[in-house]
């Protein structure tokens, strides 16, 4: 495929852009200040464009705890061609990470900016416009070689980190607003190195049996978030018990 040509769809398959933590990196760190803070709501809370255009210092609650800035952001609103709404799967509320903890921190009523302010603006300090988020995207993307992939996928980014790092899937689809739980799983799918380091954790535990803490419900647990279906599921429990009553 020659170069710079977007990468297509295969035929009944779905690609999800899921960037590495050092493209993310990249791209946040080529960013402005003010640009910088709507790609981390993306990249660290998961929300969709509109709702970064439409969410309020209202909206934020930081907790400090020394160093380390905490707190929730509760997305109530979506805006889109100037119209403000309640976004489809209903309001929710997404934990605040460190890295977007300190730079929400950095910025909270600077300029005398009011709860009912925007959080995220454009350059000239206004609230962005129906693409602006997008394009600003598309310049920082150009710059740090990042090809082939839309704003959406810092969301995407988010919310694959967050099952890496062992929320449970429901959980995670409350976080990222999807109104069916197979919208999540497909995260879970599309990473395949972690579902085959899993399987291989999984296949050690089983053979060790007791010897490792995990009981058999806990193992089903687990192959359920990974999504691994009913029926895999049963025959990995039946194999647990087999195993631990030798």
């Amino acid at each position: 495929m020659p170069e710079g040509m977007p990468r297509l769809k295969p035929v009944g398959q779905s690609i999800l852009e899921i960037p590495s933590d050092e493209e993310v990196e990249r791209i946040l760190a080529a960013a402005s200040e003010r640009h910088r803070v709507s790609f981390a709501l993306m990249a660290y809370a998961g929300l969709r464009p509109n709702e970064v255009r439409a969410l309020r210092w209202r909206d934020v609650g930081l907790r400090r705890e020394g160093e380390v800035v905490g707190g929730f952001v509760s997305v109530r609103e979506g805006r889109s061609h100037g119209e403000t709404y309640t976004p489809k799967t209903g309001q929710r509320e997404v934990p605040v990470a460190p890295e977007l903890g300190r730079l929400l921190a950095a910025i909270e009523g600077a300029g005398g900016a009011g709860r009912e302010e925007v959080v995220a603006v454009n350059e000239r300090g206004r609230a962005w416009g129906q693409y602006g988020i997008a394009q600003a995207f598309e310049r920082v993307r150009r710059r740090v070689g990042v090809v082939g992939w839309s704003v959406y996928c810092l969301r995407h980014y988010a919310i694959a980190m967050w099952l890496r790092v062992g929320v449970p899937v429901h959980v995670v689809q409350r976080m990222a607003g999807h109104k069916h739980l197979a919208t999540t799983q497909r995260y879970v799918h599309h990473l395949k190195e972690d579902l085959e380091e899993a399987g291989r954790t999984l296949m050690r535990a089983s053979m060790m049996g007791t010897a490792v803490g995990m009981s058999t419900l806990s193992k089903a647990s687990v192959a359920c978030q990974l999504g691994l279906g009913e029926e895999r599921t049963a025959r990995a429990v039946i194999a647990t018990q087999r195993s631990e009553a030798r």
